[in-house]
């Protein structure tokens, strides 16, 4: 922990630490040994943890990871050695380092010139690391020297000094190659470049390179792994720009509908931004001149600015796809998709179909009316289940209760009432002087407790998939009787939908309570006939819960999934697929305004949940038994 401290006080990140046998970063995470005893005290061990947090930070704040070799470098390279078939057209710094006879040497002198530019700031911003590692250089040497080795792996473990510590090996004829070590400015494109020479240069010695070391101690590049979590954040950036921008657009939209119904005629700038967003056909060049057009004036929210910002120092500049995802599919998802509703019509059977989008994220689009989704009403079953479970959970219904009655109202007392809960002293006076004086005294005689009702309405979503069979389906029953009954104390309206289906032709809703519905009997009945069913198409139940909780009149809106698992379906509806099409099904839920949460049992949750409803949305509930206290706990800590 006190690590962790240190690494997000030095980069200004929320960067992650984690255990693997070799340093290297995959630029959200720093991974560093198990364990360090090399010197005999704490605090010597201690500051080498420091030292390589600080130098695997320091590559990924030099950019080591997102520079690219240029078609010059790899033409130069190629001339040697032909680049093989399966890396023909890449361009990535791994794809470069294996044309290399040696790909391990070449990886390795790479690493020493970028650790000897970051050395160079450590030296500059971290002169205090910097002189106590320097005071440990002795004793390391002495101890991670390997007496007997080749010439080629002496000179590599030499040059790792040279960049550690300035200090030069027995090989001071070879000014050359000192020289271009010595070149602690270079950018990592520039190193991409000369590592040929440098190569060259050195590969010649006798012996087969070894990785000294101190090499081991130091770690190295993963690029492969860089490469994957650049792209993701990449995407996840590109997520979070388009989901800002459309509500910057929804923001200014309804400022110039609100300024329409009051008659004003102020040129202002959400007047312009949107007469950029309508005029003309190239939407995503309107979405640019937004972002300039209002930035001047401070329209642009501080997370948007951020994220610009961001994307700016990654890429240089936002790039114009971003805007055309905005502007286009992406944009006509989140907007019309969650403002205008479902479309409903009626199938043969009768009953309701609605048509719903669905999210492709390889195709970065929409396929349109996609899924069929059904709303059926359970078939009531007569059963003792919500009795039983009342006398199962007496004890612990009380306690609940005495929770949501504090949390029920916010009270005051409101003085001089002509009825209350008790008298009102200073009213009863003025009252009897009146009297005395001969004035008709004022009947207003009492204190009244006055409670100011809160304002929230929730859908709680129910997986009712085949995977919820047996006492998993009978505890999140056990849990739903319990929240409706402290639910009725607190006094929020809520509803609760039941989802299931098989494939996209058919998906099913099923409404146990609907938000304006009182609880009675028939809420017990309907909770007595909830049963797994078939399978977890969370997509479209998302949706569609979204469209109903639109239609309650509350300041607060609050969607909660509960789940036993991840988002599946019998045809393709599964792994990434599934999972990014509940994402942006949970962005649409987040653009209009409402709070999305999810309670799980699934043991795999972290694995994809943060990447569906975000950290920090969702909680981990690891003994089905403790559900129904975890779930009215939750809604208690959310809504107080």
């Amino acid at each position: 922990a006190r690590m962790l401290y240190y690494i997000r006080g030095v980069s200004g990140q929320h960067i992650d630490i984690e255990k693997e046998s070799i340093a290297h970063t995959d630029t959200s995470t720093l991974y560093v040994p198990q364990e360090i005893s090399l010197l005999p005290h704490f605090e010597q061990n201690q500051l080498i943890y420091k030292f390589l947090l600080s130098l695997h930070w320091g590559f990924i704040r030099r950019g080591t990871f997102t520079a690219l070799p240029t078609e010059q470098d790899f033409q130069s390279l190629n001339k040697k050695s032909p680049a093989p078939r399966e890396l023909k057209g890449q361009r990535s710094v791994a794809h470069y380092l294996c044309l290399f006879d040696d790909a391990e040497l070449a990886a390795d002198l790479f690493f020493l010139l970028e650790t000897g530019c970051v050395m160079a700031w450590i030296r500059q911003d971290l002169p205090g690391l910097a002189k106590q590692f320097d005071e440990l250089q002795t004793e390391l040497s002495h101890i991670l020297r390997q007496e007997k080795q080749n010439a080629l792996s002496q000179r590599v473990e030499e040059l790792a000094h040279f960049q550690l510590f300035g200090i030069k090996g027995t090989y001071e004829w070879d000014k050359v190659l000192y020289a271009t070590f010595s070149l602690n400015q270079m950018t990592t494109g520039a190193i991409i470049s000369h590592l040929p020479e440098v190569y060259d240069h050195i590969v010649h010695l006798p012996g087969t390179y070894v990785r000294p070391p101190l090499m081991n101690l130091l770690g190295k590049h993963d690029f492969n792994r860089t490469a994957i979590e650049i792209e993701k954040k990449r995407h996840q950036t590109k997520e979070e720009f388009i989901f800002q921008l459309l509500r910057l657009q929804k923001s200014l939209q309804d400022k110039q509908e609100q300024e329409t119904e009051t008659g004003s005629e102020s040129s202002s700038s959400a007047d312009q931004s949107l007469i950029l967003l309508t005029d003309g056909t190239n939407e995503d060049d309107a979405l640019r001149n937004m972002i300039t057009l209002d930035n001047p004036n401070g329209e642009l929210p501080e997370e948007l600015v951020s994220l610009i910002k961001e994307i700016q120092d990654d890429l240089g500049d936002i790039p114009k796809s971003y805007f055309s995802a905005a502007s286009g599919i992406a944009g006509r998802g989140v907007t019309q998709n969650a403002e205008a509703g479902p479309s409903a019509e009626e199938n043969r059977n009768g009953s309701n179909c609605i048509h719903f989008d669905e999210w492709d994220y390889r195709r970065n689009g929409y396929r349109k009316r996609w899924c069929q989704l059904y709303e059926k009403q359970l078939p009531v079953l007569q059963s003792t289940f919500v009795s039983s479970t009342l006398e199962k959970h007496r004890g612990l219904l009380l306690k609940l209760r005495r929770q949501f009655e504090l949390m029920r109202t916010s009270e005051r007392f409101v003085r001089r009432q002509r009825e209350g809960d008790d008298l009102d002293l200073d009213a009863i006076v003025e009252a009897r002087g009146d009297q005395r004086a001969g004035i008709s005294p004022s009947d207003k005689l009492f204190v009244r407790l006055h409670r100011n009702e809160r304002d929230i309405a929730t859908v709680f979503l129910i997986d009712m998939s085949n995977s919820t069979e047996g006492w998993v389906g009978n505890v999140i029953k056990e849990a739903l009787v319990l929240l409706c009954e402290v639910m009725d104390i607190a006094g929020d309206p809520y509803g609760i939908l039941g989802f299931s289906g098989m494939r996209r032709s058919r998906c099913e809703i099923f409404t146990i309570k609907d938000v304006d519905e009182p609880y009675t009997h028939t809420i017990h009945q309907r909770i007595n006939s909830m049963m797994p069913r078939e399978y977890t198409r969370m997509g479209p139940a998302i949706r569609y819960a979204t469209h109903y909780l639109r239609q309650c009149e509350a300041r607060t809106r609050l969607l909660v999934t509960i789940t036993d698992g991840k988002p599946e379906d019998y045809d393709d509806y599964k792994g990434e697929y599934a999972i990014e099409d509940t994402r942006k099904a949970l962005m649409e839920t987040r653009g209009c305004g409402m709070h999305a949460f999810c309670i799980t049992v699934d043991r795999e949750a972290h694995d994809y949940l943060p990447q569906m409803f975000g950290s920090g949305n969702y909680i981990f509930v690891d003994d089905i038994d403790k559900l129904p206290v975890k779930m009215v706990d939750m809604y208690r800590l959310l809504t107080a």
